[in-house]
C-alpha cells in the first residue's frame, strides 16, 4: 500500500438540515457505488484492480476505477489519470478523518473506506453498505439515438445535491513500460475517462439532455451520481446506462 500526503485548502461545508422526514420514490434498483483509487505506477494496485473486476457484475453494484497521478513521479505516467481524481480522493479522506491519500483505496457509497486489496474487508464493507438505511432518489436515464435524457422527478430533499455525470470505459489493458509495474500487462475495469457536473438539484423535477458525442473515445457507459456535501459526501442515488445498447 502506498501513501502520499497532500495539503489542501480548507473546504467550508455548510451544515445540512436533517430534521425534515419525507417520502422518497424508490429506485428500481439501489446501486452501491464502489470507487477504487488506483495507479498504474503502484505495485500494490493490481490485486485491487482484479478485485474490482469481480465486483462489477454483482447485482446492485456500480464499480468505478479512478486512476490517480501522484505516483507518476516513480517513472511511469498513468495513461488514464486525471489530477481531479486525486483531489476527489483527498476530499473524501478529509471528510472521513484520514490524512493524505494512498493506493489502492476503495470508497463505499461515499461513506466509508478500506484498503482495496483486502478482499475479506472489501466484501464485508459491501455487505454493510447494502444494509444501511439511506436516502435514495430515482434517476431516469433513457437513450434515443445520440441523445441521453437524464430525469430527476420531484422529490423532497434535505440538502442540496450535486449531480455528476461520469463517462467510463468497461475494459482496458495497458502495457507498462517503466516504474514499479514495468513489464506487466495490467487490466482495468470501469475506468472513469471523464465527468461533468450539472446544476445542483434541490428536489424540483428536472430534465437534462446529454449528447453521446461528449463522451471520450472508447467510453462504453454513462453513470450519474447524486451526492451530498458538494459532491464528496454520501452518495444518495446512482444509475448507469450502456452506450452500446
Amino acid at each position: 500500500m502506498k501513501r502520499f500526503f497532500v495539503f489542501l485548502s480548507v473546504l467550508c461545508l455548510s451544515s445540512l438540515a436533517t430534521a425534515q422526514e419525507a417520502e422518497r420514490p424508490a429506485s428500481p434498483e439501489r446501486l452501491t457505488v464502489i470507487e477504487l483509487f488506483t495507479s498504474q505506477g503502484c505495485s500494490s494496485c493490481p490485486p485491487a484492480d482484479a478485485a474490482l473486476r469481480t465486483m462489477r457484475d454483482r447485482p446492485g453494484v456500480l464499480a468505478l476505477s479512478w486512476p490517480v497521478d501522484y505516483w507518476d513521479r516513480l517513472g511511469w505516467e498513468d495513461t488514464f489519470a486525471d489530477p481531479y481524481n486525486a483531489q476527489r480522493q483527498a476530499a473524501y479522506n478529509k471528510r472521513l478523518g484520514r490524512g493524505g491519500v494512498f493506493t489502492p483505496q476503495m470508497i463505499f457509497d461515499g461513506r466509508f473506506e478500506c484498503v482495496g486489496s483486502r478482499k475479506e474487508e472489501v466484501s464485508e464493507k459491501i455487505q454493510f453498505a447494502r444494509t444501511l438505511d439511506r436516502p435514495e432518489y430515482t434517476i431516469g436515464l433513457d437513450k434515443a439515438g445520440d441523445q441521453i435524457t437524464l430525469s430527476l422527478p420531484q422529490s423532497i430533499v434535505n440538502a442540496t445535491i450535486s449531480v455528476r455525470v461520469v463517462w467510463y470505459q468497461a475494459d482496458a489493458t495497458v502495457e507498462i513500460g517503466d516504474g514499479e509495474n514495468r513489464g506487466r500487462r495490467l487490466h482495468y475495469t470501469n475506468v472513469v475517462r471523464d465527468f461533468k457536473m450539472l446544476d445542483d438539484w434541490n428536489g424540483d423535477a428536472v430534465t437534462h439532455e446529454i449528447n453521446t458525442a461528449e463522451a471520450p473515445e472508447n467510453v462504453t457507459h454513462i453513470a450519474v451520481l447524486l451526492q451530498e456535501e458538494y459532491g464528496h459526501g454520501p452518495i444518495v442515488g446512482a444509475a448507469t446506462l450502456s452506450l452500446r445498447d
